[in-house]
């Protein structure tokens, strides 16, 4: 183990103080949030087998599926989601931002909104084994702690525009851009939701419209834009060079700063709303394919930047291969540019299911549980997961502990997800099927699902399996257990602090 007071990372003066500062908050946000990854896999997988043996531990009340599968998606999203990308928007606001704070606000808003918030999100997941839950998606747990979530939000949202404001440079990055409208989003989409269907709510259906427009803007305007921040800022740093066609980058935000956060309403299609609802959220939902595209374009082509040579027959692009081994070679590349390859595919799958003859064959099947799947763990986990392998070794200053545990977690989570994804899908599609077929009754029904369901256990256990081996990764890191690396300069972090220095 290397001290942090002797770590050649942190002679840089400006780097060194930003990092120190972001010390306890970041370590706050990244411990809760593996803790709580921990356990939504480990409810989940329960869901999972609740799903195949129903009458498992079925004498418990507060075990039945509706509150195990709830509790595992709160517990990932609020829990693991909210709390990881809290850490990645400070600590990347604070490094393009260039300055160190002199007046450490970071004590006075950030920890303390990280503890309430991670106290609050016990009490709703509490509330959900209690029976207290609400039966909107993303917003089951009870309405009593909506208000503290608000409170905690903004804090972090007023944490983020200060540091904005504070840039060194009159331009701003993209990964500011994404950073701070990701935030901007999540205030103001959890406000008109709680507002809706807080403590006292609106009557009709306009609860059913809002809590679907806030289930799609939590994925699409909180989650992926911070994700797509922490791609576009590590890439670069990790090839030592600048991301292809910079501008290409801003079209992307602002086509999903247009679409993101209208396309919830697509899952309302033939219910009882006015139809130019229903129409708003199909529109937007496939629009989604712009915003999609040009993103994809712009980051797998700074990753592997295909080359033109001059041959006999004329002109031909060959990836660059040094580029696609420096970024496989790096925990934190192996990890963004798998989410930058899901990212397309979760994007477009997206877009065809907000169009109606989707909806109606695969709106109440395991196709959406497939695609959420896909987004929150295969697209976004998968980036914040490269996020965090880069940013602590830089606020502790120090190696992580081993280099095999990184290997078998990614190793588990690809194979994991890719494999409970696709079984989701064959579900759903075949679920759908024997929905859509008259002749098939209900058990007909659960029959045509059973065995992609069986299989798609495999999937969740070896999720679980790299959700521990992060887990004790996390903890011995924090602890500051000795590294399995024999030099610093060698270890799985790859610490370099001249560039550190020379590019925050």
């Amino acid at each position: 183990m290397s001290d942090t007071a002797q770590n050649p990372a942190f002679d840089s003066t400006e780097v060194g103080r930003i990092d120190s500062s972001l010390r306890t908050p970041g370590l706050l946000f990244t411990i809760s949030g593996a803790f709580w990854l921990f356990f939504s896999g480990l409810v989940g997988l329960f869901a999972m087998l609740k799903l195949v043996a129903p009458s498992l531990l079925d004498w418990v009340p507060f075990l039945t599926y509706g509150r195990v599968k709830a509790v595992a998606v709160n517990a990932l999203t609020h829990g693991w989601a909210t709390n990881v990308a809290f850490a990645l928007v400070l600590w990347i606001m604070s490094r393009l931002s260039e300055r160190a704070p002199d007046f450490d606000i970071r004590r006075y808003l950030v920890v303390p909104a990280g503890v309430v918030y991670n106290i609050l999100v016990t009490l709703g997941i509490l509330g959900i084994f209690w029976g207290e839950g609400r039966p909107f998606f993303l917003l089951e747990m009870p309405a009593q702690v909506g208000s503290g979530f608000m409170i905690c939000f903004t804090l972090i949202l007023v944490w983020t525009i200060t540091d904005y404001c504070r840039r060194k440079r009159r331009s701003a990055f993209i990964s500011q851009y994404y950073c701070l409208g990701g935030v901007f989003w999540l205030v103001w989409a959890f406000s008109i939701a709680q507002m809706i269907i807080g403590r006292e709510p609106f009557a009709g259906v306009i609860q059913i419209v809002a809590a679907g427009w806030f289930s799609h803007a939590y994925v699409w305007a909180w989650l992926t834009p911070v994700a797509l921040a922490t791609a576009y800022y590590l890439l670069p740093k990790l090839l030592g060079l600048p991301v292809e066609n910079y501008y290409l980058s801003f079209f992307g935000f602002w086509c999903l700063a247009f679409f993101a956060l209208w396309g919830g309403t697509a899952e309302l299609i033939g219910g009882p709303v006015p139809v130019w609802i229903q129409a708003m959220g199909y529109v937007c939902g496939f629009l989604l394919i712009l915003p999609t595209t040009s993103i994809a374009i712009n980051l797998l082509h700074t990753t592997f930047h295909p080359k033109l040579t001059d041959t006999e027959e004329g002109k031909t692009a060959a990836i660059q291969i040094r580029r696609f081994n420096v970024m496989w070679n790096s925990p934190t590349g192996r990890f963004i540019v798998t989410g930058a390859v899901v990212f397309p595919i979760f994007g477009l799958l997206c877009a065809l299911d907000s169009l109606p003859h989707s909806r109606e064959l695969l709106q109440f099947t395991y196709w959406q549980d497939a695609l959420f799947l896909l987004g929150v763990y295969g697209f976004y986990s998968m980036i914040a997961f490269g996020g965090i392998y880069f940013m602590l070794p830089r606020l502790l200053g120090r190696e992580w502990p081993s280099a095999n545990l990184m290997i078998s977690h990614y190793k588990y989570s690809v194979i994991g997800f890719i494999t409970a994804a696709v079984c989701l899908f064959w579900a759903g599609s075949a679920q759908g099927n024997a929905i859509a077929d008259i002749d098939v009754d209900n058990l007909g029904i659960v029959k045509a699902s059973w065995m992609p369901l069986l299989c798609s256990l495999a999937g969740f256990l070896l999720i679980f399996l790299g959700q521990i081996c992060f887990l004790i990764n996390v903890l011995r890191m924090a602890c500051g257990c000795n590294s399995d690396s024999a030099q610093t300069k060698f270890g799985p972090a790859l610490l370099n602090p001249t560039e550190e220095g020379a590019n925050v």
